[in-house]
């Protein structure tokens, strides 16, 4: 009986742990000058990084009052709202300089592509990778990843042109943004419409869906609002303070948004995909990360040239310097090789001769070496490298079929 009751509250627990860790983040902010300034960035990482994973556990077992309906979708944008908060204070307050600037490049708008490209690369190189090795390791079924998600992986590959292109022209035409925006309503809309399995839940998403209904849906409400104004009121100190700590230590602040941002808040997505494959729900599990790349992939990217516009007060496009470019470039080669990997379907193995390595660790030594190299002109030569290694994998995948068809 004792055992039962510390299995009951261990849930409320963490959940309470982790509103106390979120509460602390607004404290600070209004008592930011008592503290050491390198402890700010901590402290208001922390309370992003437990928002996120209050507001992910809310909306997940929120599905079990909504299944099948448009809201399923918007619960899945809830999810992933930290990113998006933290790149719309960049974004804006980017173009807000760029404008005080005459509209010259300046480190603000560098800002918004570290974190978007870092947000995307994150999932796609390490997020990713770590779910396939769980649910490989745990024997997980994953025959059929690319047919239960065609359309992720199509907005997935038509944001990775759309980054190309920006690449390749050194700027993000505004009409590309609202196109990318329009994909993900699409996307949107497409999903609403398919029918749906009844939601299944792991860790705490699992404890608030067996709630009683009407504590449930206020539990969630309350738990969902109460997240979004902490990470609405704690992205901008955040941000500043990762600005203004890199620039105190010698620290490229550049890095710093591009990697520790998205840390915090990709990470609850990341985690939530994780406990899916412990459990042995690898479409579950998959369906999460490409679900938020396929948000990240279109509408982050979308908005991030959309609100960059409005700050300035004028209809113009996202502006990339030579790095920049390189950075977009890098990312699109992700995704594509991503892709490829799950079109070709073989995870267990690439075969260099008498060479074998599984397919996700391939990609975590590539997202690793990324992150060590930082000289931008070897980073494209690296882009060029893996867009060679998708195109391998694009090709097998299309002899294989050719093969199948001809049979």
């Amino acid at each position: 009986m004792v055992n039962n009751k510390i299995i009951q509250y261990k849930p409320i627990s963490i959940i309470i742990i982790n509103i106390i860790i979120a509460i602390t983040g607004i404290i600070v902010k209004s008592q930011h000058n008592l503290l050491p300034e390198i402890l700010l960035p901590i402290m208001y990482g922390f309370s992003i990084f437990s928002a996120a994973l209050i507001i992910s556990w809310a909306a997940e077992s929120s599905e079990k009052d909504i299944s099948g309906s448009f809201v399923i979708a918007i619960i899945a944008l809830i999810a992933v709202l930290p990113e998006y908060a933290i790149e719309t204070v960049l974004a804006y307050t980017a173009g807000q300089s760029y404008k005080l600037n005459n509209f010259v490049y300046t480190d603000r708008v560098g800002y918004v592509s570290a974190n978007v490209t870092g947000a995307n690369r994150l999932l796609a190189g390490l997020g990713w990778p770590i779910i396939m090795l769980i649910n490989m390791f745990k024997n997980n079924h994953l025959s059929n990843i690319k047919n239960d998600n065609k359309l992720e992986l199509l907005v997935l590959g038509l944001g990775a042109i759309s980054m190309i292109i920006a690449s390749t022209i050194k700027f993000q035409p505004i009409f590309i943004s609202f196109i990318l925006i329009i994909i993900y309503l699409i996307y949107l809309f497409i999903t609403s419409k398919q029918e749906s399995e009844e939601s299944e839940f792991v860790g705490i998403s699992e404890y608030l869906a067996n709630l009683p209904k009407p504590t449930r849906i206020t539990t969630n409400i309350s738990l969902i609002i109460f997240s979004a104004i902490t990470i609405f009121m704690v992205s901008h100190p955040f941000v500043e303070s990762l600005i203004h700590i890199g620039g105190t230590l010698g620290i490229d602040e550049y890095y710093l948004i591009q990697w520790l941002a998205p840390l915090a808040s990709e990470s609850p997505e990341i985690i939530i995909a994780s406990l899916f494959a412990i459990k042995g729900k690898s479409l579950e599990s998959i369906s999460v990360i490409l679900s938020s790349q396929a948000n990240q992939m279109s509408l982050l990217i979308g908005s991030m040239g959309a609100i960059f516009s409005f700050a300035t007060s004028s209809i113009i496009s996202f502006p990339l310097n030579n790095p920049q470019a390189i950075e977009f470039l890098l990312t699109a080669a992700f995704a594509f090789l991503q892709i490829s990997m799950i079109l070709w379907g073989k995870f267990n193995m690439i075969l260099w001769g008498k060479f074998k390595l599984q397919m996700p660790i391939f990609l975590l030594i590539i997202f690793f070496i990324q992150l060590i190299i930082t000289d931008s002109s070897i980073r494209a030569y690296l882009s060029i490298a893996i867009f060679i290694f998708a195109l391998t994998y694009l090709t097998l995948f299309l002899t294989q079929n050719k093969i199948k068809t001809e049979k």
